[in-house]
């Protein structure tokens, strides 16, 4: 008596298997054709959705018609009315594979060929930024007043100027100063030409905020800055419902009034609508966002988000905020490290659920990948489809540049942070960028400079004078950086430089007593430090214990090991490339194969 077959031997006879198999290979490869084409012929998003939702109903179907037909020499037939002397499943079987493999080399050249192009673009977009800032006209938008007959309504004013700086910010053919510029005239008496020269800028928004309730007037008006001419102005008396459309209607008259010539490919961008509640809620966050080294004003930003959320679960706005927030609690230990960016990673990915096509959520996750997975080539992909979305915003150049510093494109980040400086030059936080990428590059002059300016404009800035006091020891100036140190706040930065200025002095006796004690107390946080220090000593065998230290540990430091000066002295150790390799950095200059 013939046994009979399991379910399983039953699934695989009837090439139901094979045919899963051949059908997902098939699928995924129209998918990811499917998403270039959209990319290149700018296709709406629902054709390639309505693909995915059309493959994804058919799955099932198909694999019920592969269990109930088979194919034989005279057509589709019945599984169980074909005999087993007259069936081909064996041959078919066989050509199921074929298409299996060959589908599968299809999915290879097509990874291969998207590796390729992307990584061209990617290099390409980045040389094009400060070429297409130079041929685009400049705008500052400065913070609106706050006419409300209580005063209260600041964060509303501040806000609704952050819209529309971003709003105009997506505009490529409009060069936007950054908003910490721009807020340091906030309640200023220069003149608008005076303002314009210290912000490098040719024309100038402002305008007004008068609050009642659920009533509205908002005054806005654009100057020429050359000639302190009023090119336009309009005054809007609107409900808070009609916020978001008060928004478009000033950015468009902006271009409009600047003559910009936009493509069809790159349309006016639109304020996200919400609830006015939620609205209200987001725009407190904002505000308590700003304060990044106040733990109690950043919880407060997450409490306030979560409240527009609340009336507002896909407020992007929100969203986007809170993975910021999250990253920095991350960082600063409110949170804790893997709990903070857990959070940070879940709010841009539900951004992306939303938005598909959201920039500012690829290039946080870029960043995520970067300082918390270690995960190089994956943050290099995100940040590229950052770019290519949205290549303008000065958020996402400024991750760019950090993101090259940690690949060791020292050349590009400093492009990158150039042009971030020409966007917000009177930002404490671009010079101090700037600072250390100059540092890396060898460019102590223009490195010094730039700690200066970063110290004229924020002179108790964590970690500047720290920064500062290193420059001046890389050009051997040891007393100069003997008394920058002196101003830093911070012990851990203090101890390690005293180390390394009394060994530069041949002081052996004070450089040790500081190195033991800077790693008695600091030697979890800074390992990464002391690592940089023995290499600075040329004391190859302890920087390397201290840099398997400081990976131990996830030390974020170490995202910059790559372009950090210092640690040129061990490139030449077999060690030092197994471990780069053990990090996970990509082929690069100064991580060749």
């Amino acid at each position: 008596m013939k046994r009979k077959n399991s379910f399983w031997e039953e699934l695989k006879r009837r090439n139901v298997i094979k045919g899963a198999i051949s059908y997902l290979v098939v699928a995924w490869l129209l998918i990811r054709i499917a998403a270039l084409l959209g990319d290149i012929l700018a296709m709406p998003l629902w054709i390639s959705k309505s693909l995915f939702y059309l493959l994804l109903i058919g799955f099932p179907i198909y694999l019920l018609g592969t269990w109930i037909y088979e194919f034989t020499p005279n057509g589709l037939k019945r599984t169980s009315k074909v005999a087993d002397t007259a069936s081909i499943r064996k041959k078919t079987g066989k050509r199921l594979n074929k298409i299996i493999i060959a589908f599968l080399i299809l999915i290879l050249a097509v990874l291969i060929i998207d590796r390729v192009v992307t990584t061209q673009n990617y290099d390409k977009d980045i040389a094009n930024i400060p070429a297409i800032a130079a041929n685009s006209k400049s705008i500052a938008v400065l913070p609106f007043q706050d006419f409300s007959e209580k005063n209260d309504n600041s964060y509303f004013a501040d806000g609704l100027t952050e819209e529309l700086l971003n709003l105009l910010s997506q505009v490529a053919a409009l060069k936007v100063t950054s908003r910490t510029s721009t807020f340091s005239f906030k309640s200023s008496d220069l003149q608008i030409p005076e303002i314009a020269k210290k912000l490098n800028v040719t024309y100038i928004l402002e305008g007004s905020v008068r609050k009642s309730g659920n009533l509205l007037r908002i005054t806005a008006q654009l100057i020429d800055a050359k000639n302190d001419k009023h090119l336009w102005s309009e005054t809007y008396d609107r409900n808070l419902d009609n916020i978001f459309e008060i928004q478009n209607e000033v950015s468009e008259a902006v271009v409009k009034a600047l003559e910009l010539n936009l493509l069809d490919s790159d349309p006016l961008p639109k304020s996200i609508k919400t609830n006015p509640e939620a609205y209200n809620y987001y725009l407190q966050a904002v505000q308590a966002s700003h304060f990044s080294s106040d733990t109690q004003k950043l919880i407060e930003a997450v409490t306030l988000a979560k409240k527009a959320l609340e009336i507002d679960s896909n407020y992007i706005p929100a969203l986007l905020l809170l993975s910021r927030v999250y990253e920095t609690q991350a960082n600063n230990g409110t949170l804790g490290f893997e709990n903070g960016y857990r959070l940070a990673k879940e709010a841009a990915k539900k951004v992306l659920e939303i938005d598909p096509k959201n920039a500012l959520a690829y290039a946080y996750l870029a960043d995520d990948e970067l300082s918390y997975d270690w995960n190089f080539t994956k943050a290099k992909e995100l940040n590229a489809i950052a770019l290519k979305l949205d290549g303008s915003n000065p958020e996402i150049i400024s991750l760019t540049a950090t993101l090259k510093i940690a690949l060791g494109n020292v050349e590009s980040a400093l492009r990158l942070q150039e042009y971030s400086a020409s966007l917000d030059p009177l930002n404490a936080d671009v010079y101090y960028n700037l600072a250390n990428v100059y540092y890396c590059a060898g460019q102590l002059n223009d490195a010094i400079k730039a700690a200066e300016k970063c110290i004229e404009l924020q002179p108790n800035r964590y970690a500047i004078h720290y920064y500062y006091a290193r420059i001046l020891l890389q050009q051997n100036k040891t007393e100069d950086a003997l008394i920058a140190i002196r101003s830093e706040q911070d012990e851990g930065w203090r101890l390690q430089i005293y180390a390394d200025i009394y060994f530069k002095k041949d002081d052996l006796q004070k450089a040790n007593a500081y190195m033991q004690e800077l790693i008695l107390k600091y030697q979890n946080e800074m390992a990464y430090q002391i690592a940089e220090s023995y290499a600075f000593r040329n004391d190859t065998e302890k920087a390397f214990i201290w840099l398997e230290k400081a990976y131990n540990v996830h030390d974020v430091g170490l995202n910059e090991v790559l372009s950090e000066p210092r640690f040129k002295t061990l490139h030449d150790d077999k060690r030092w490339k197994q471990f780069i390799d053990k990090m996970g950095f990509p082929k690069t200059e100064n991580n060749p194969e």
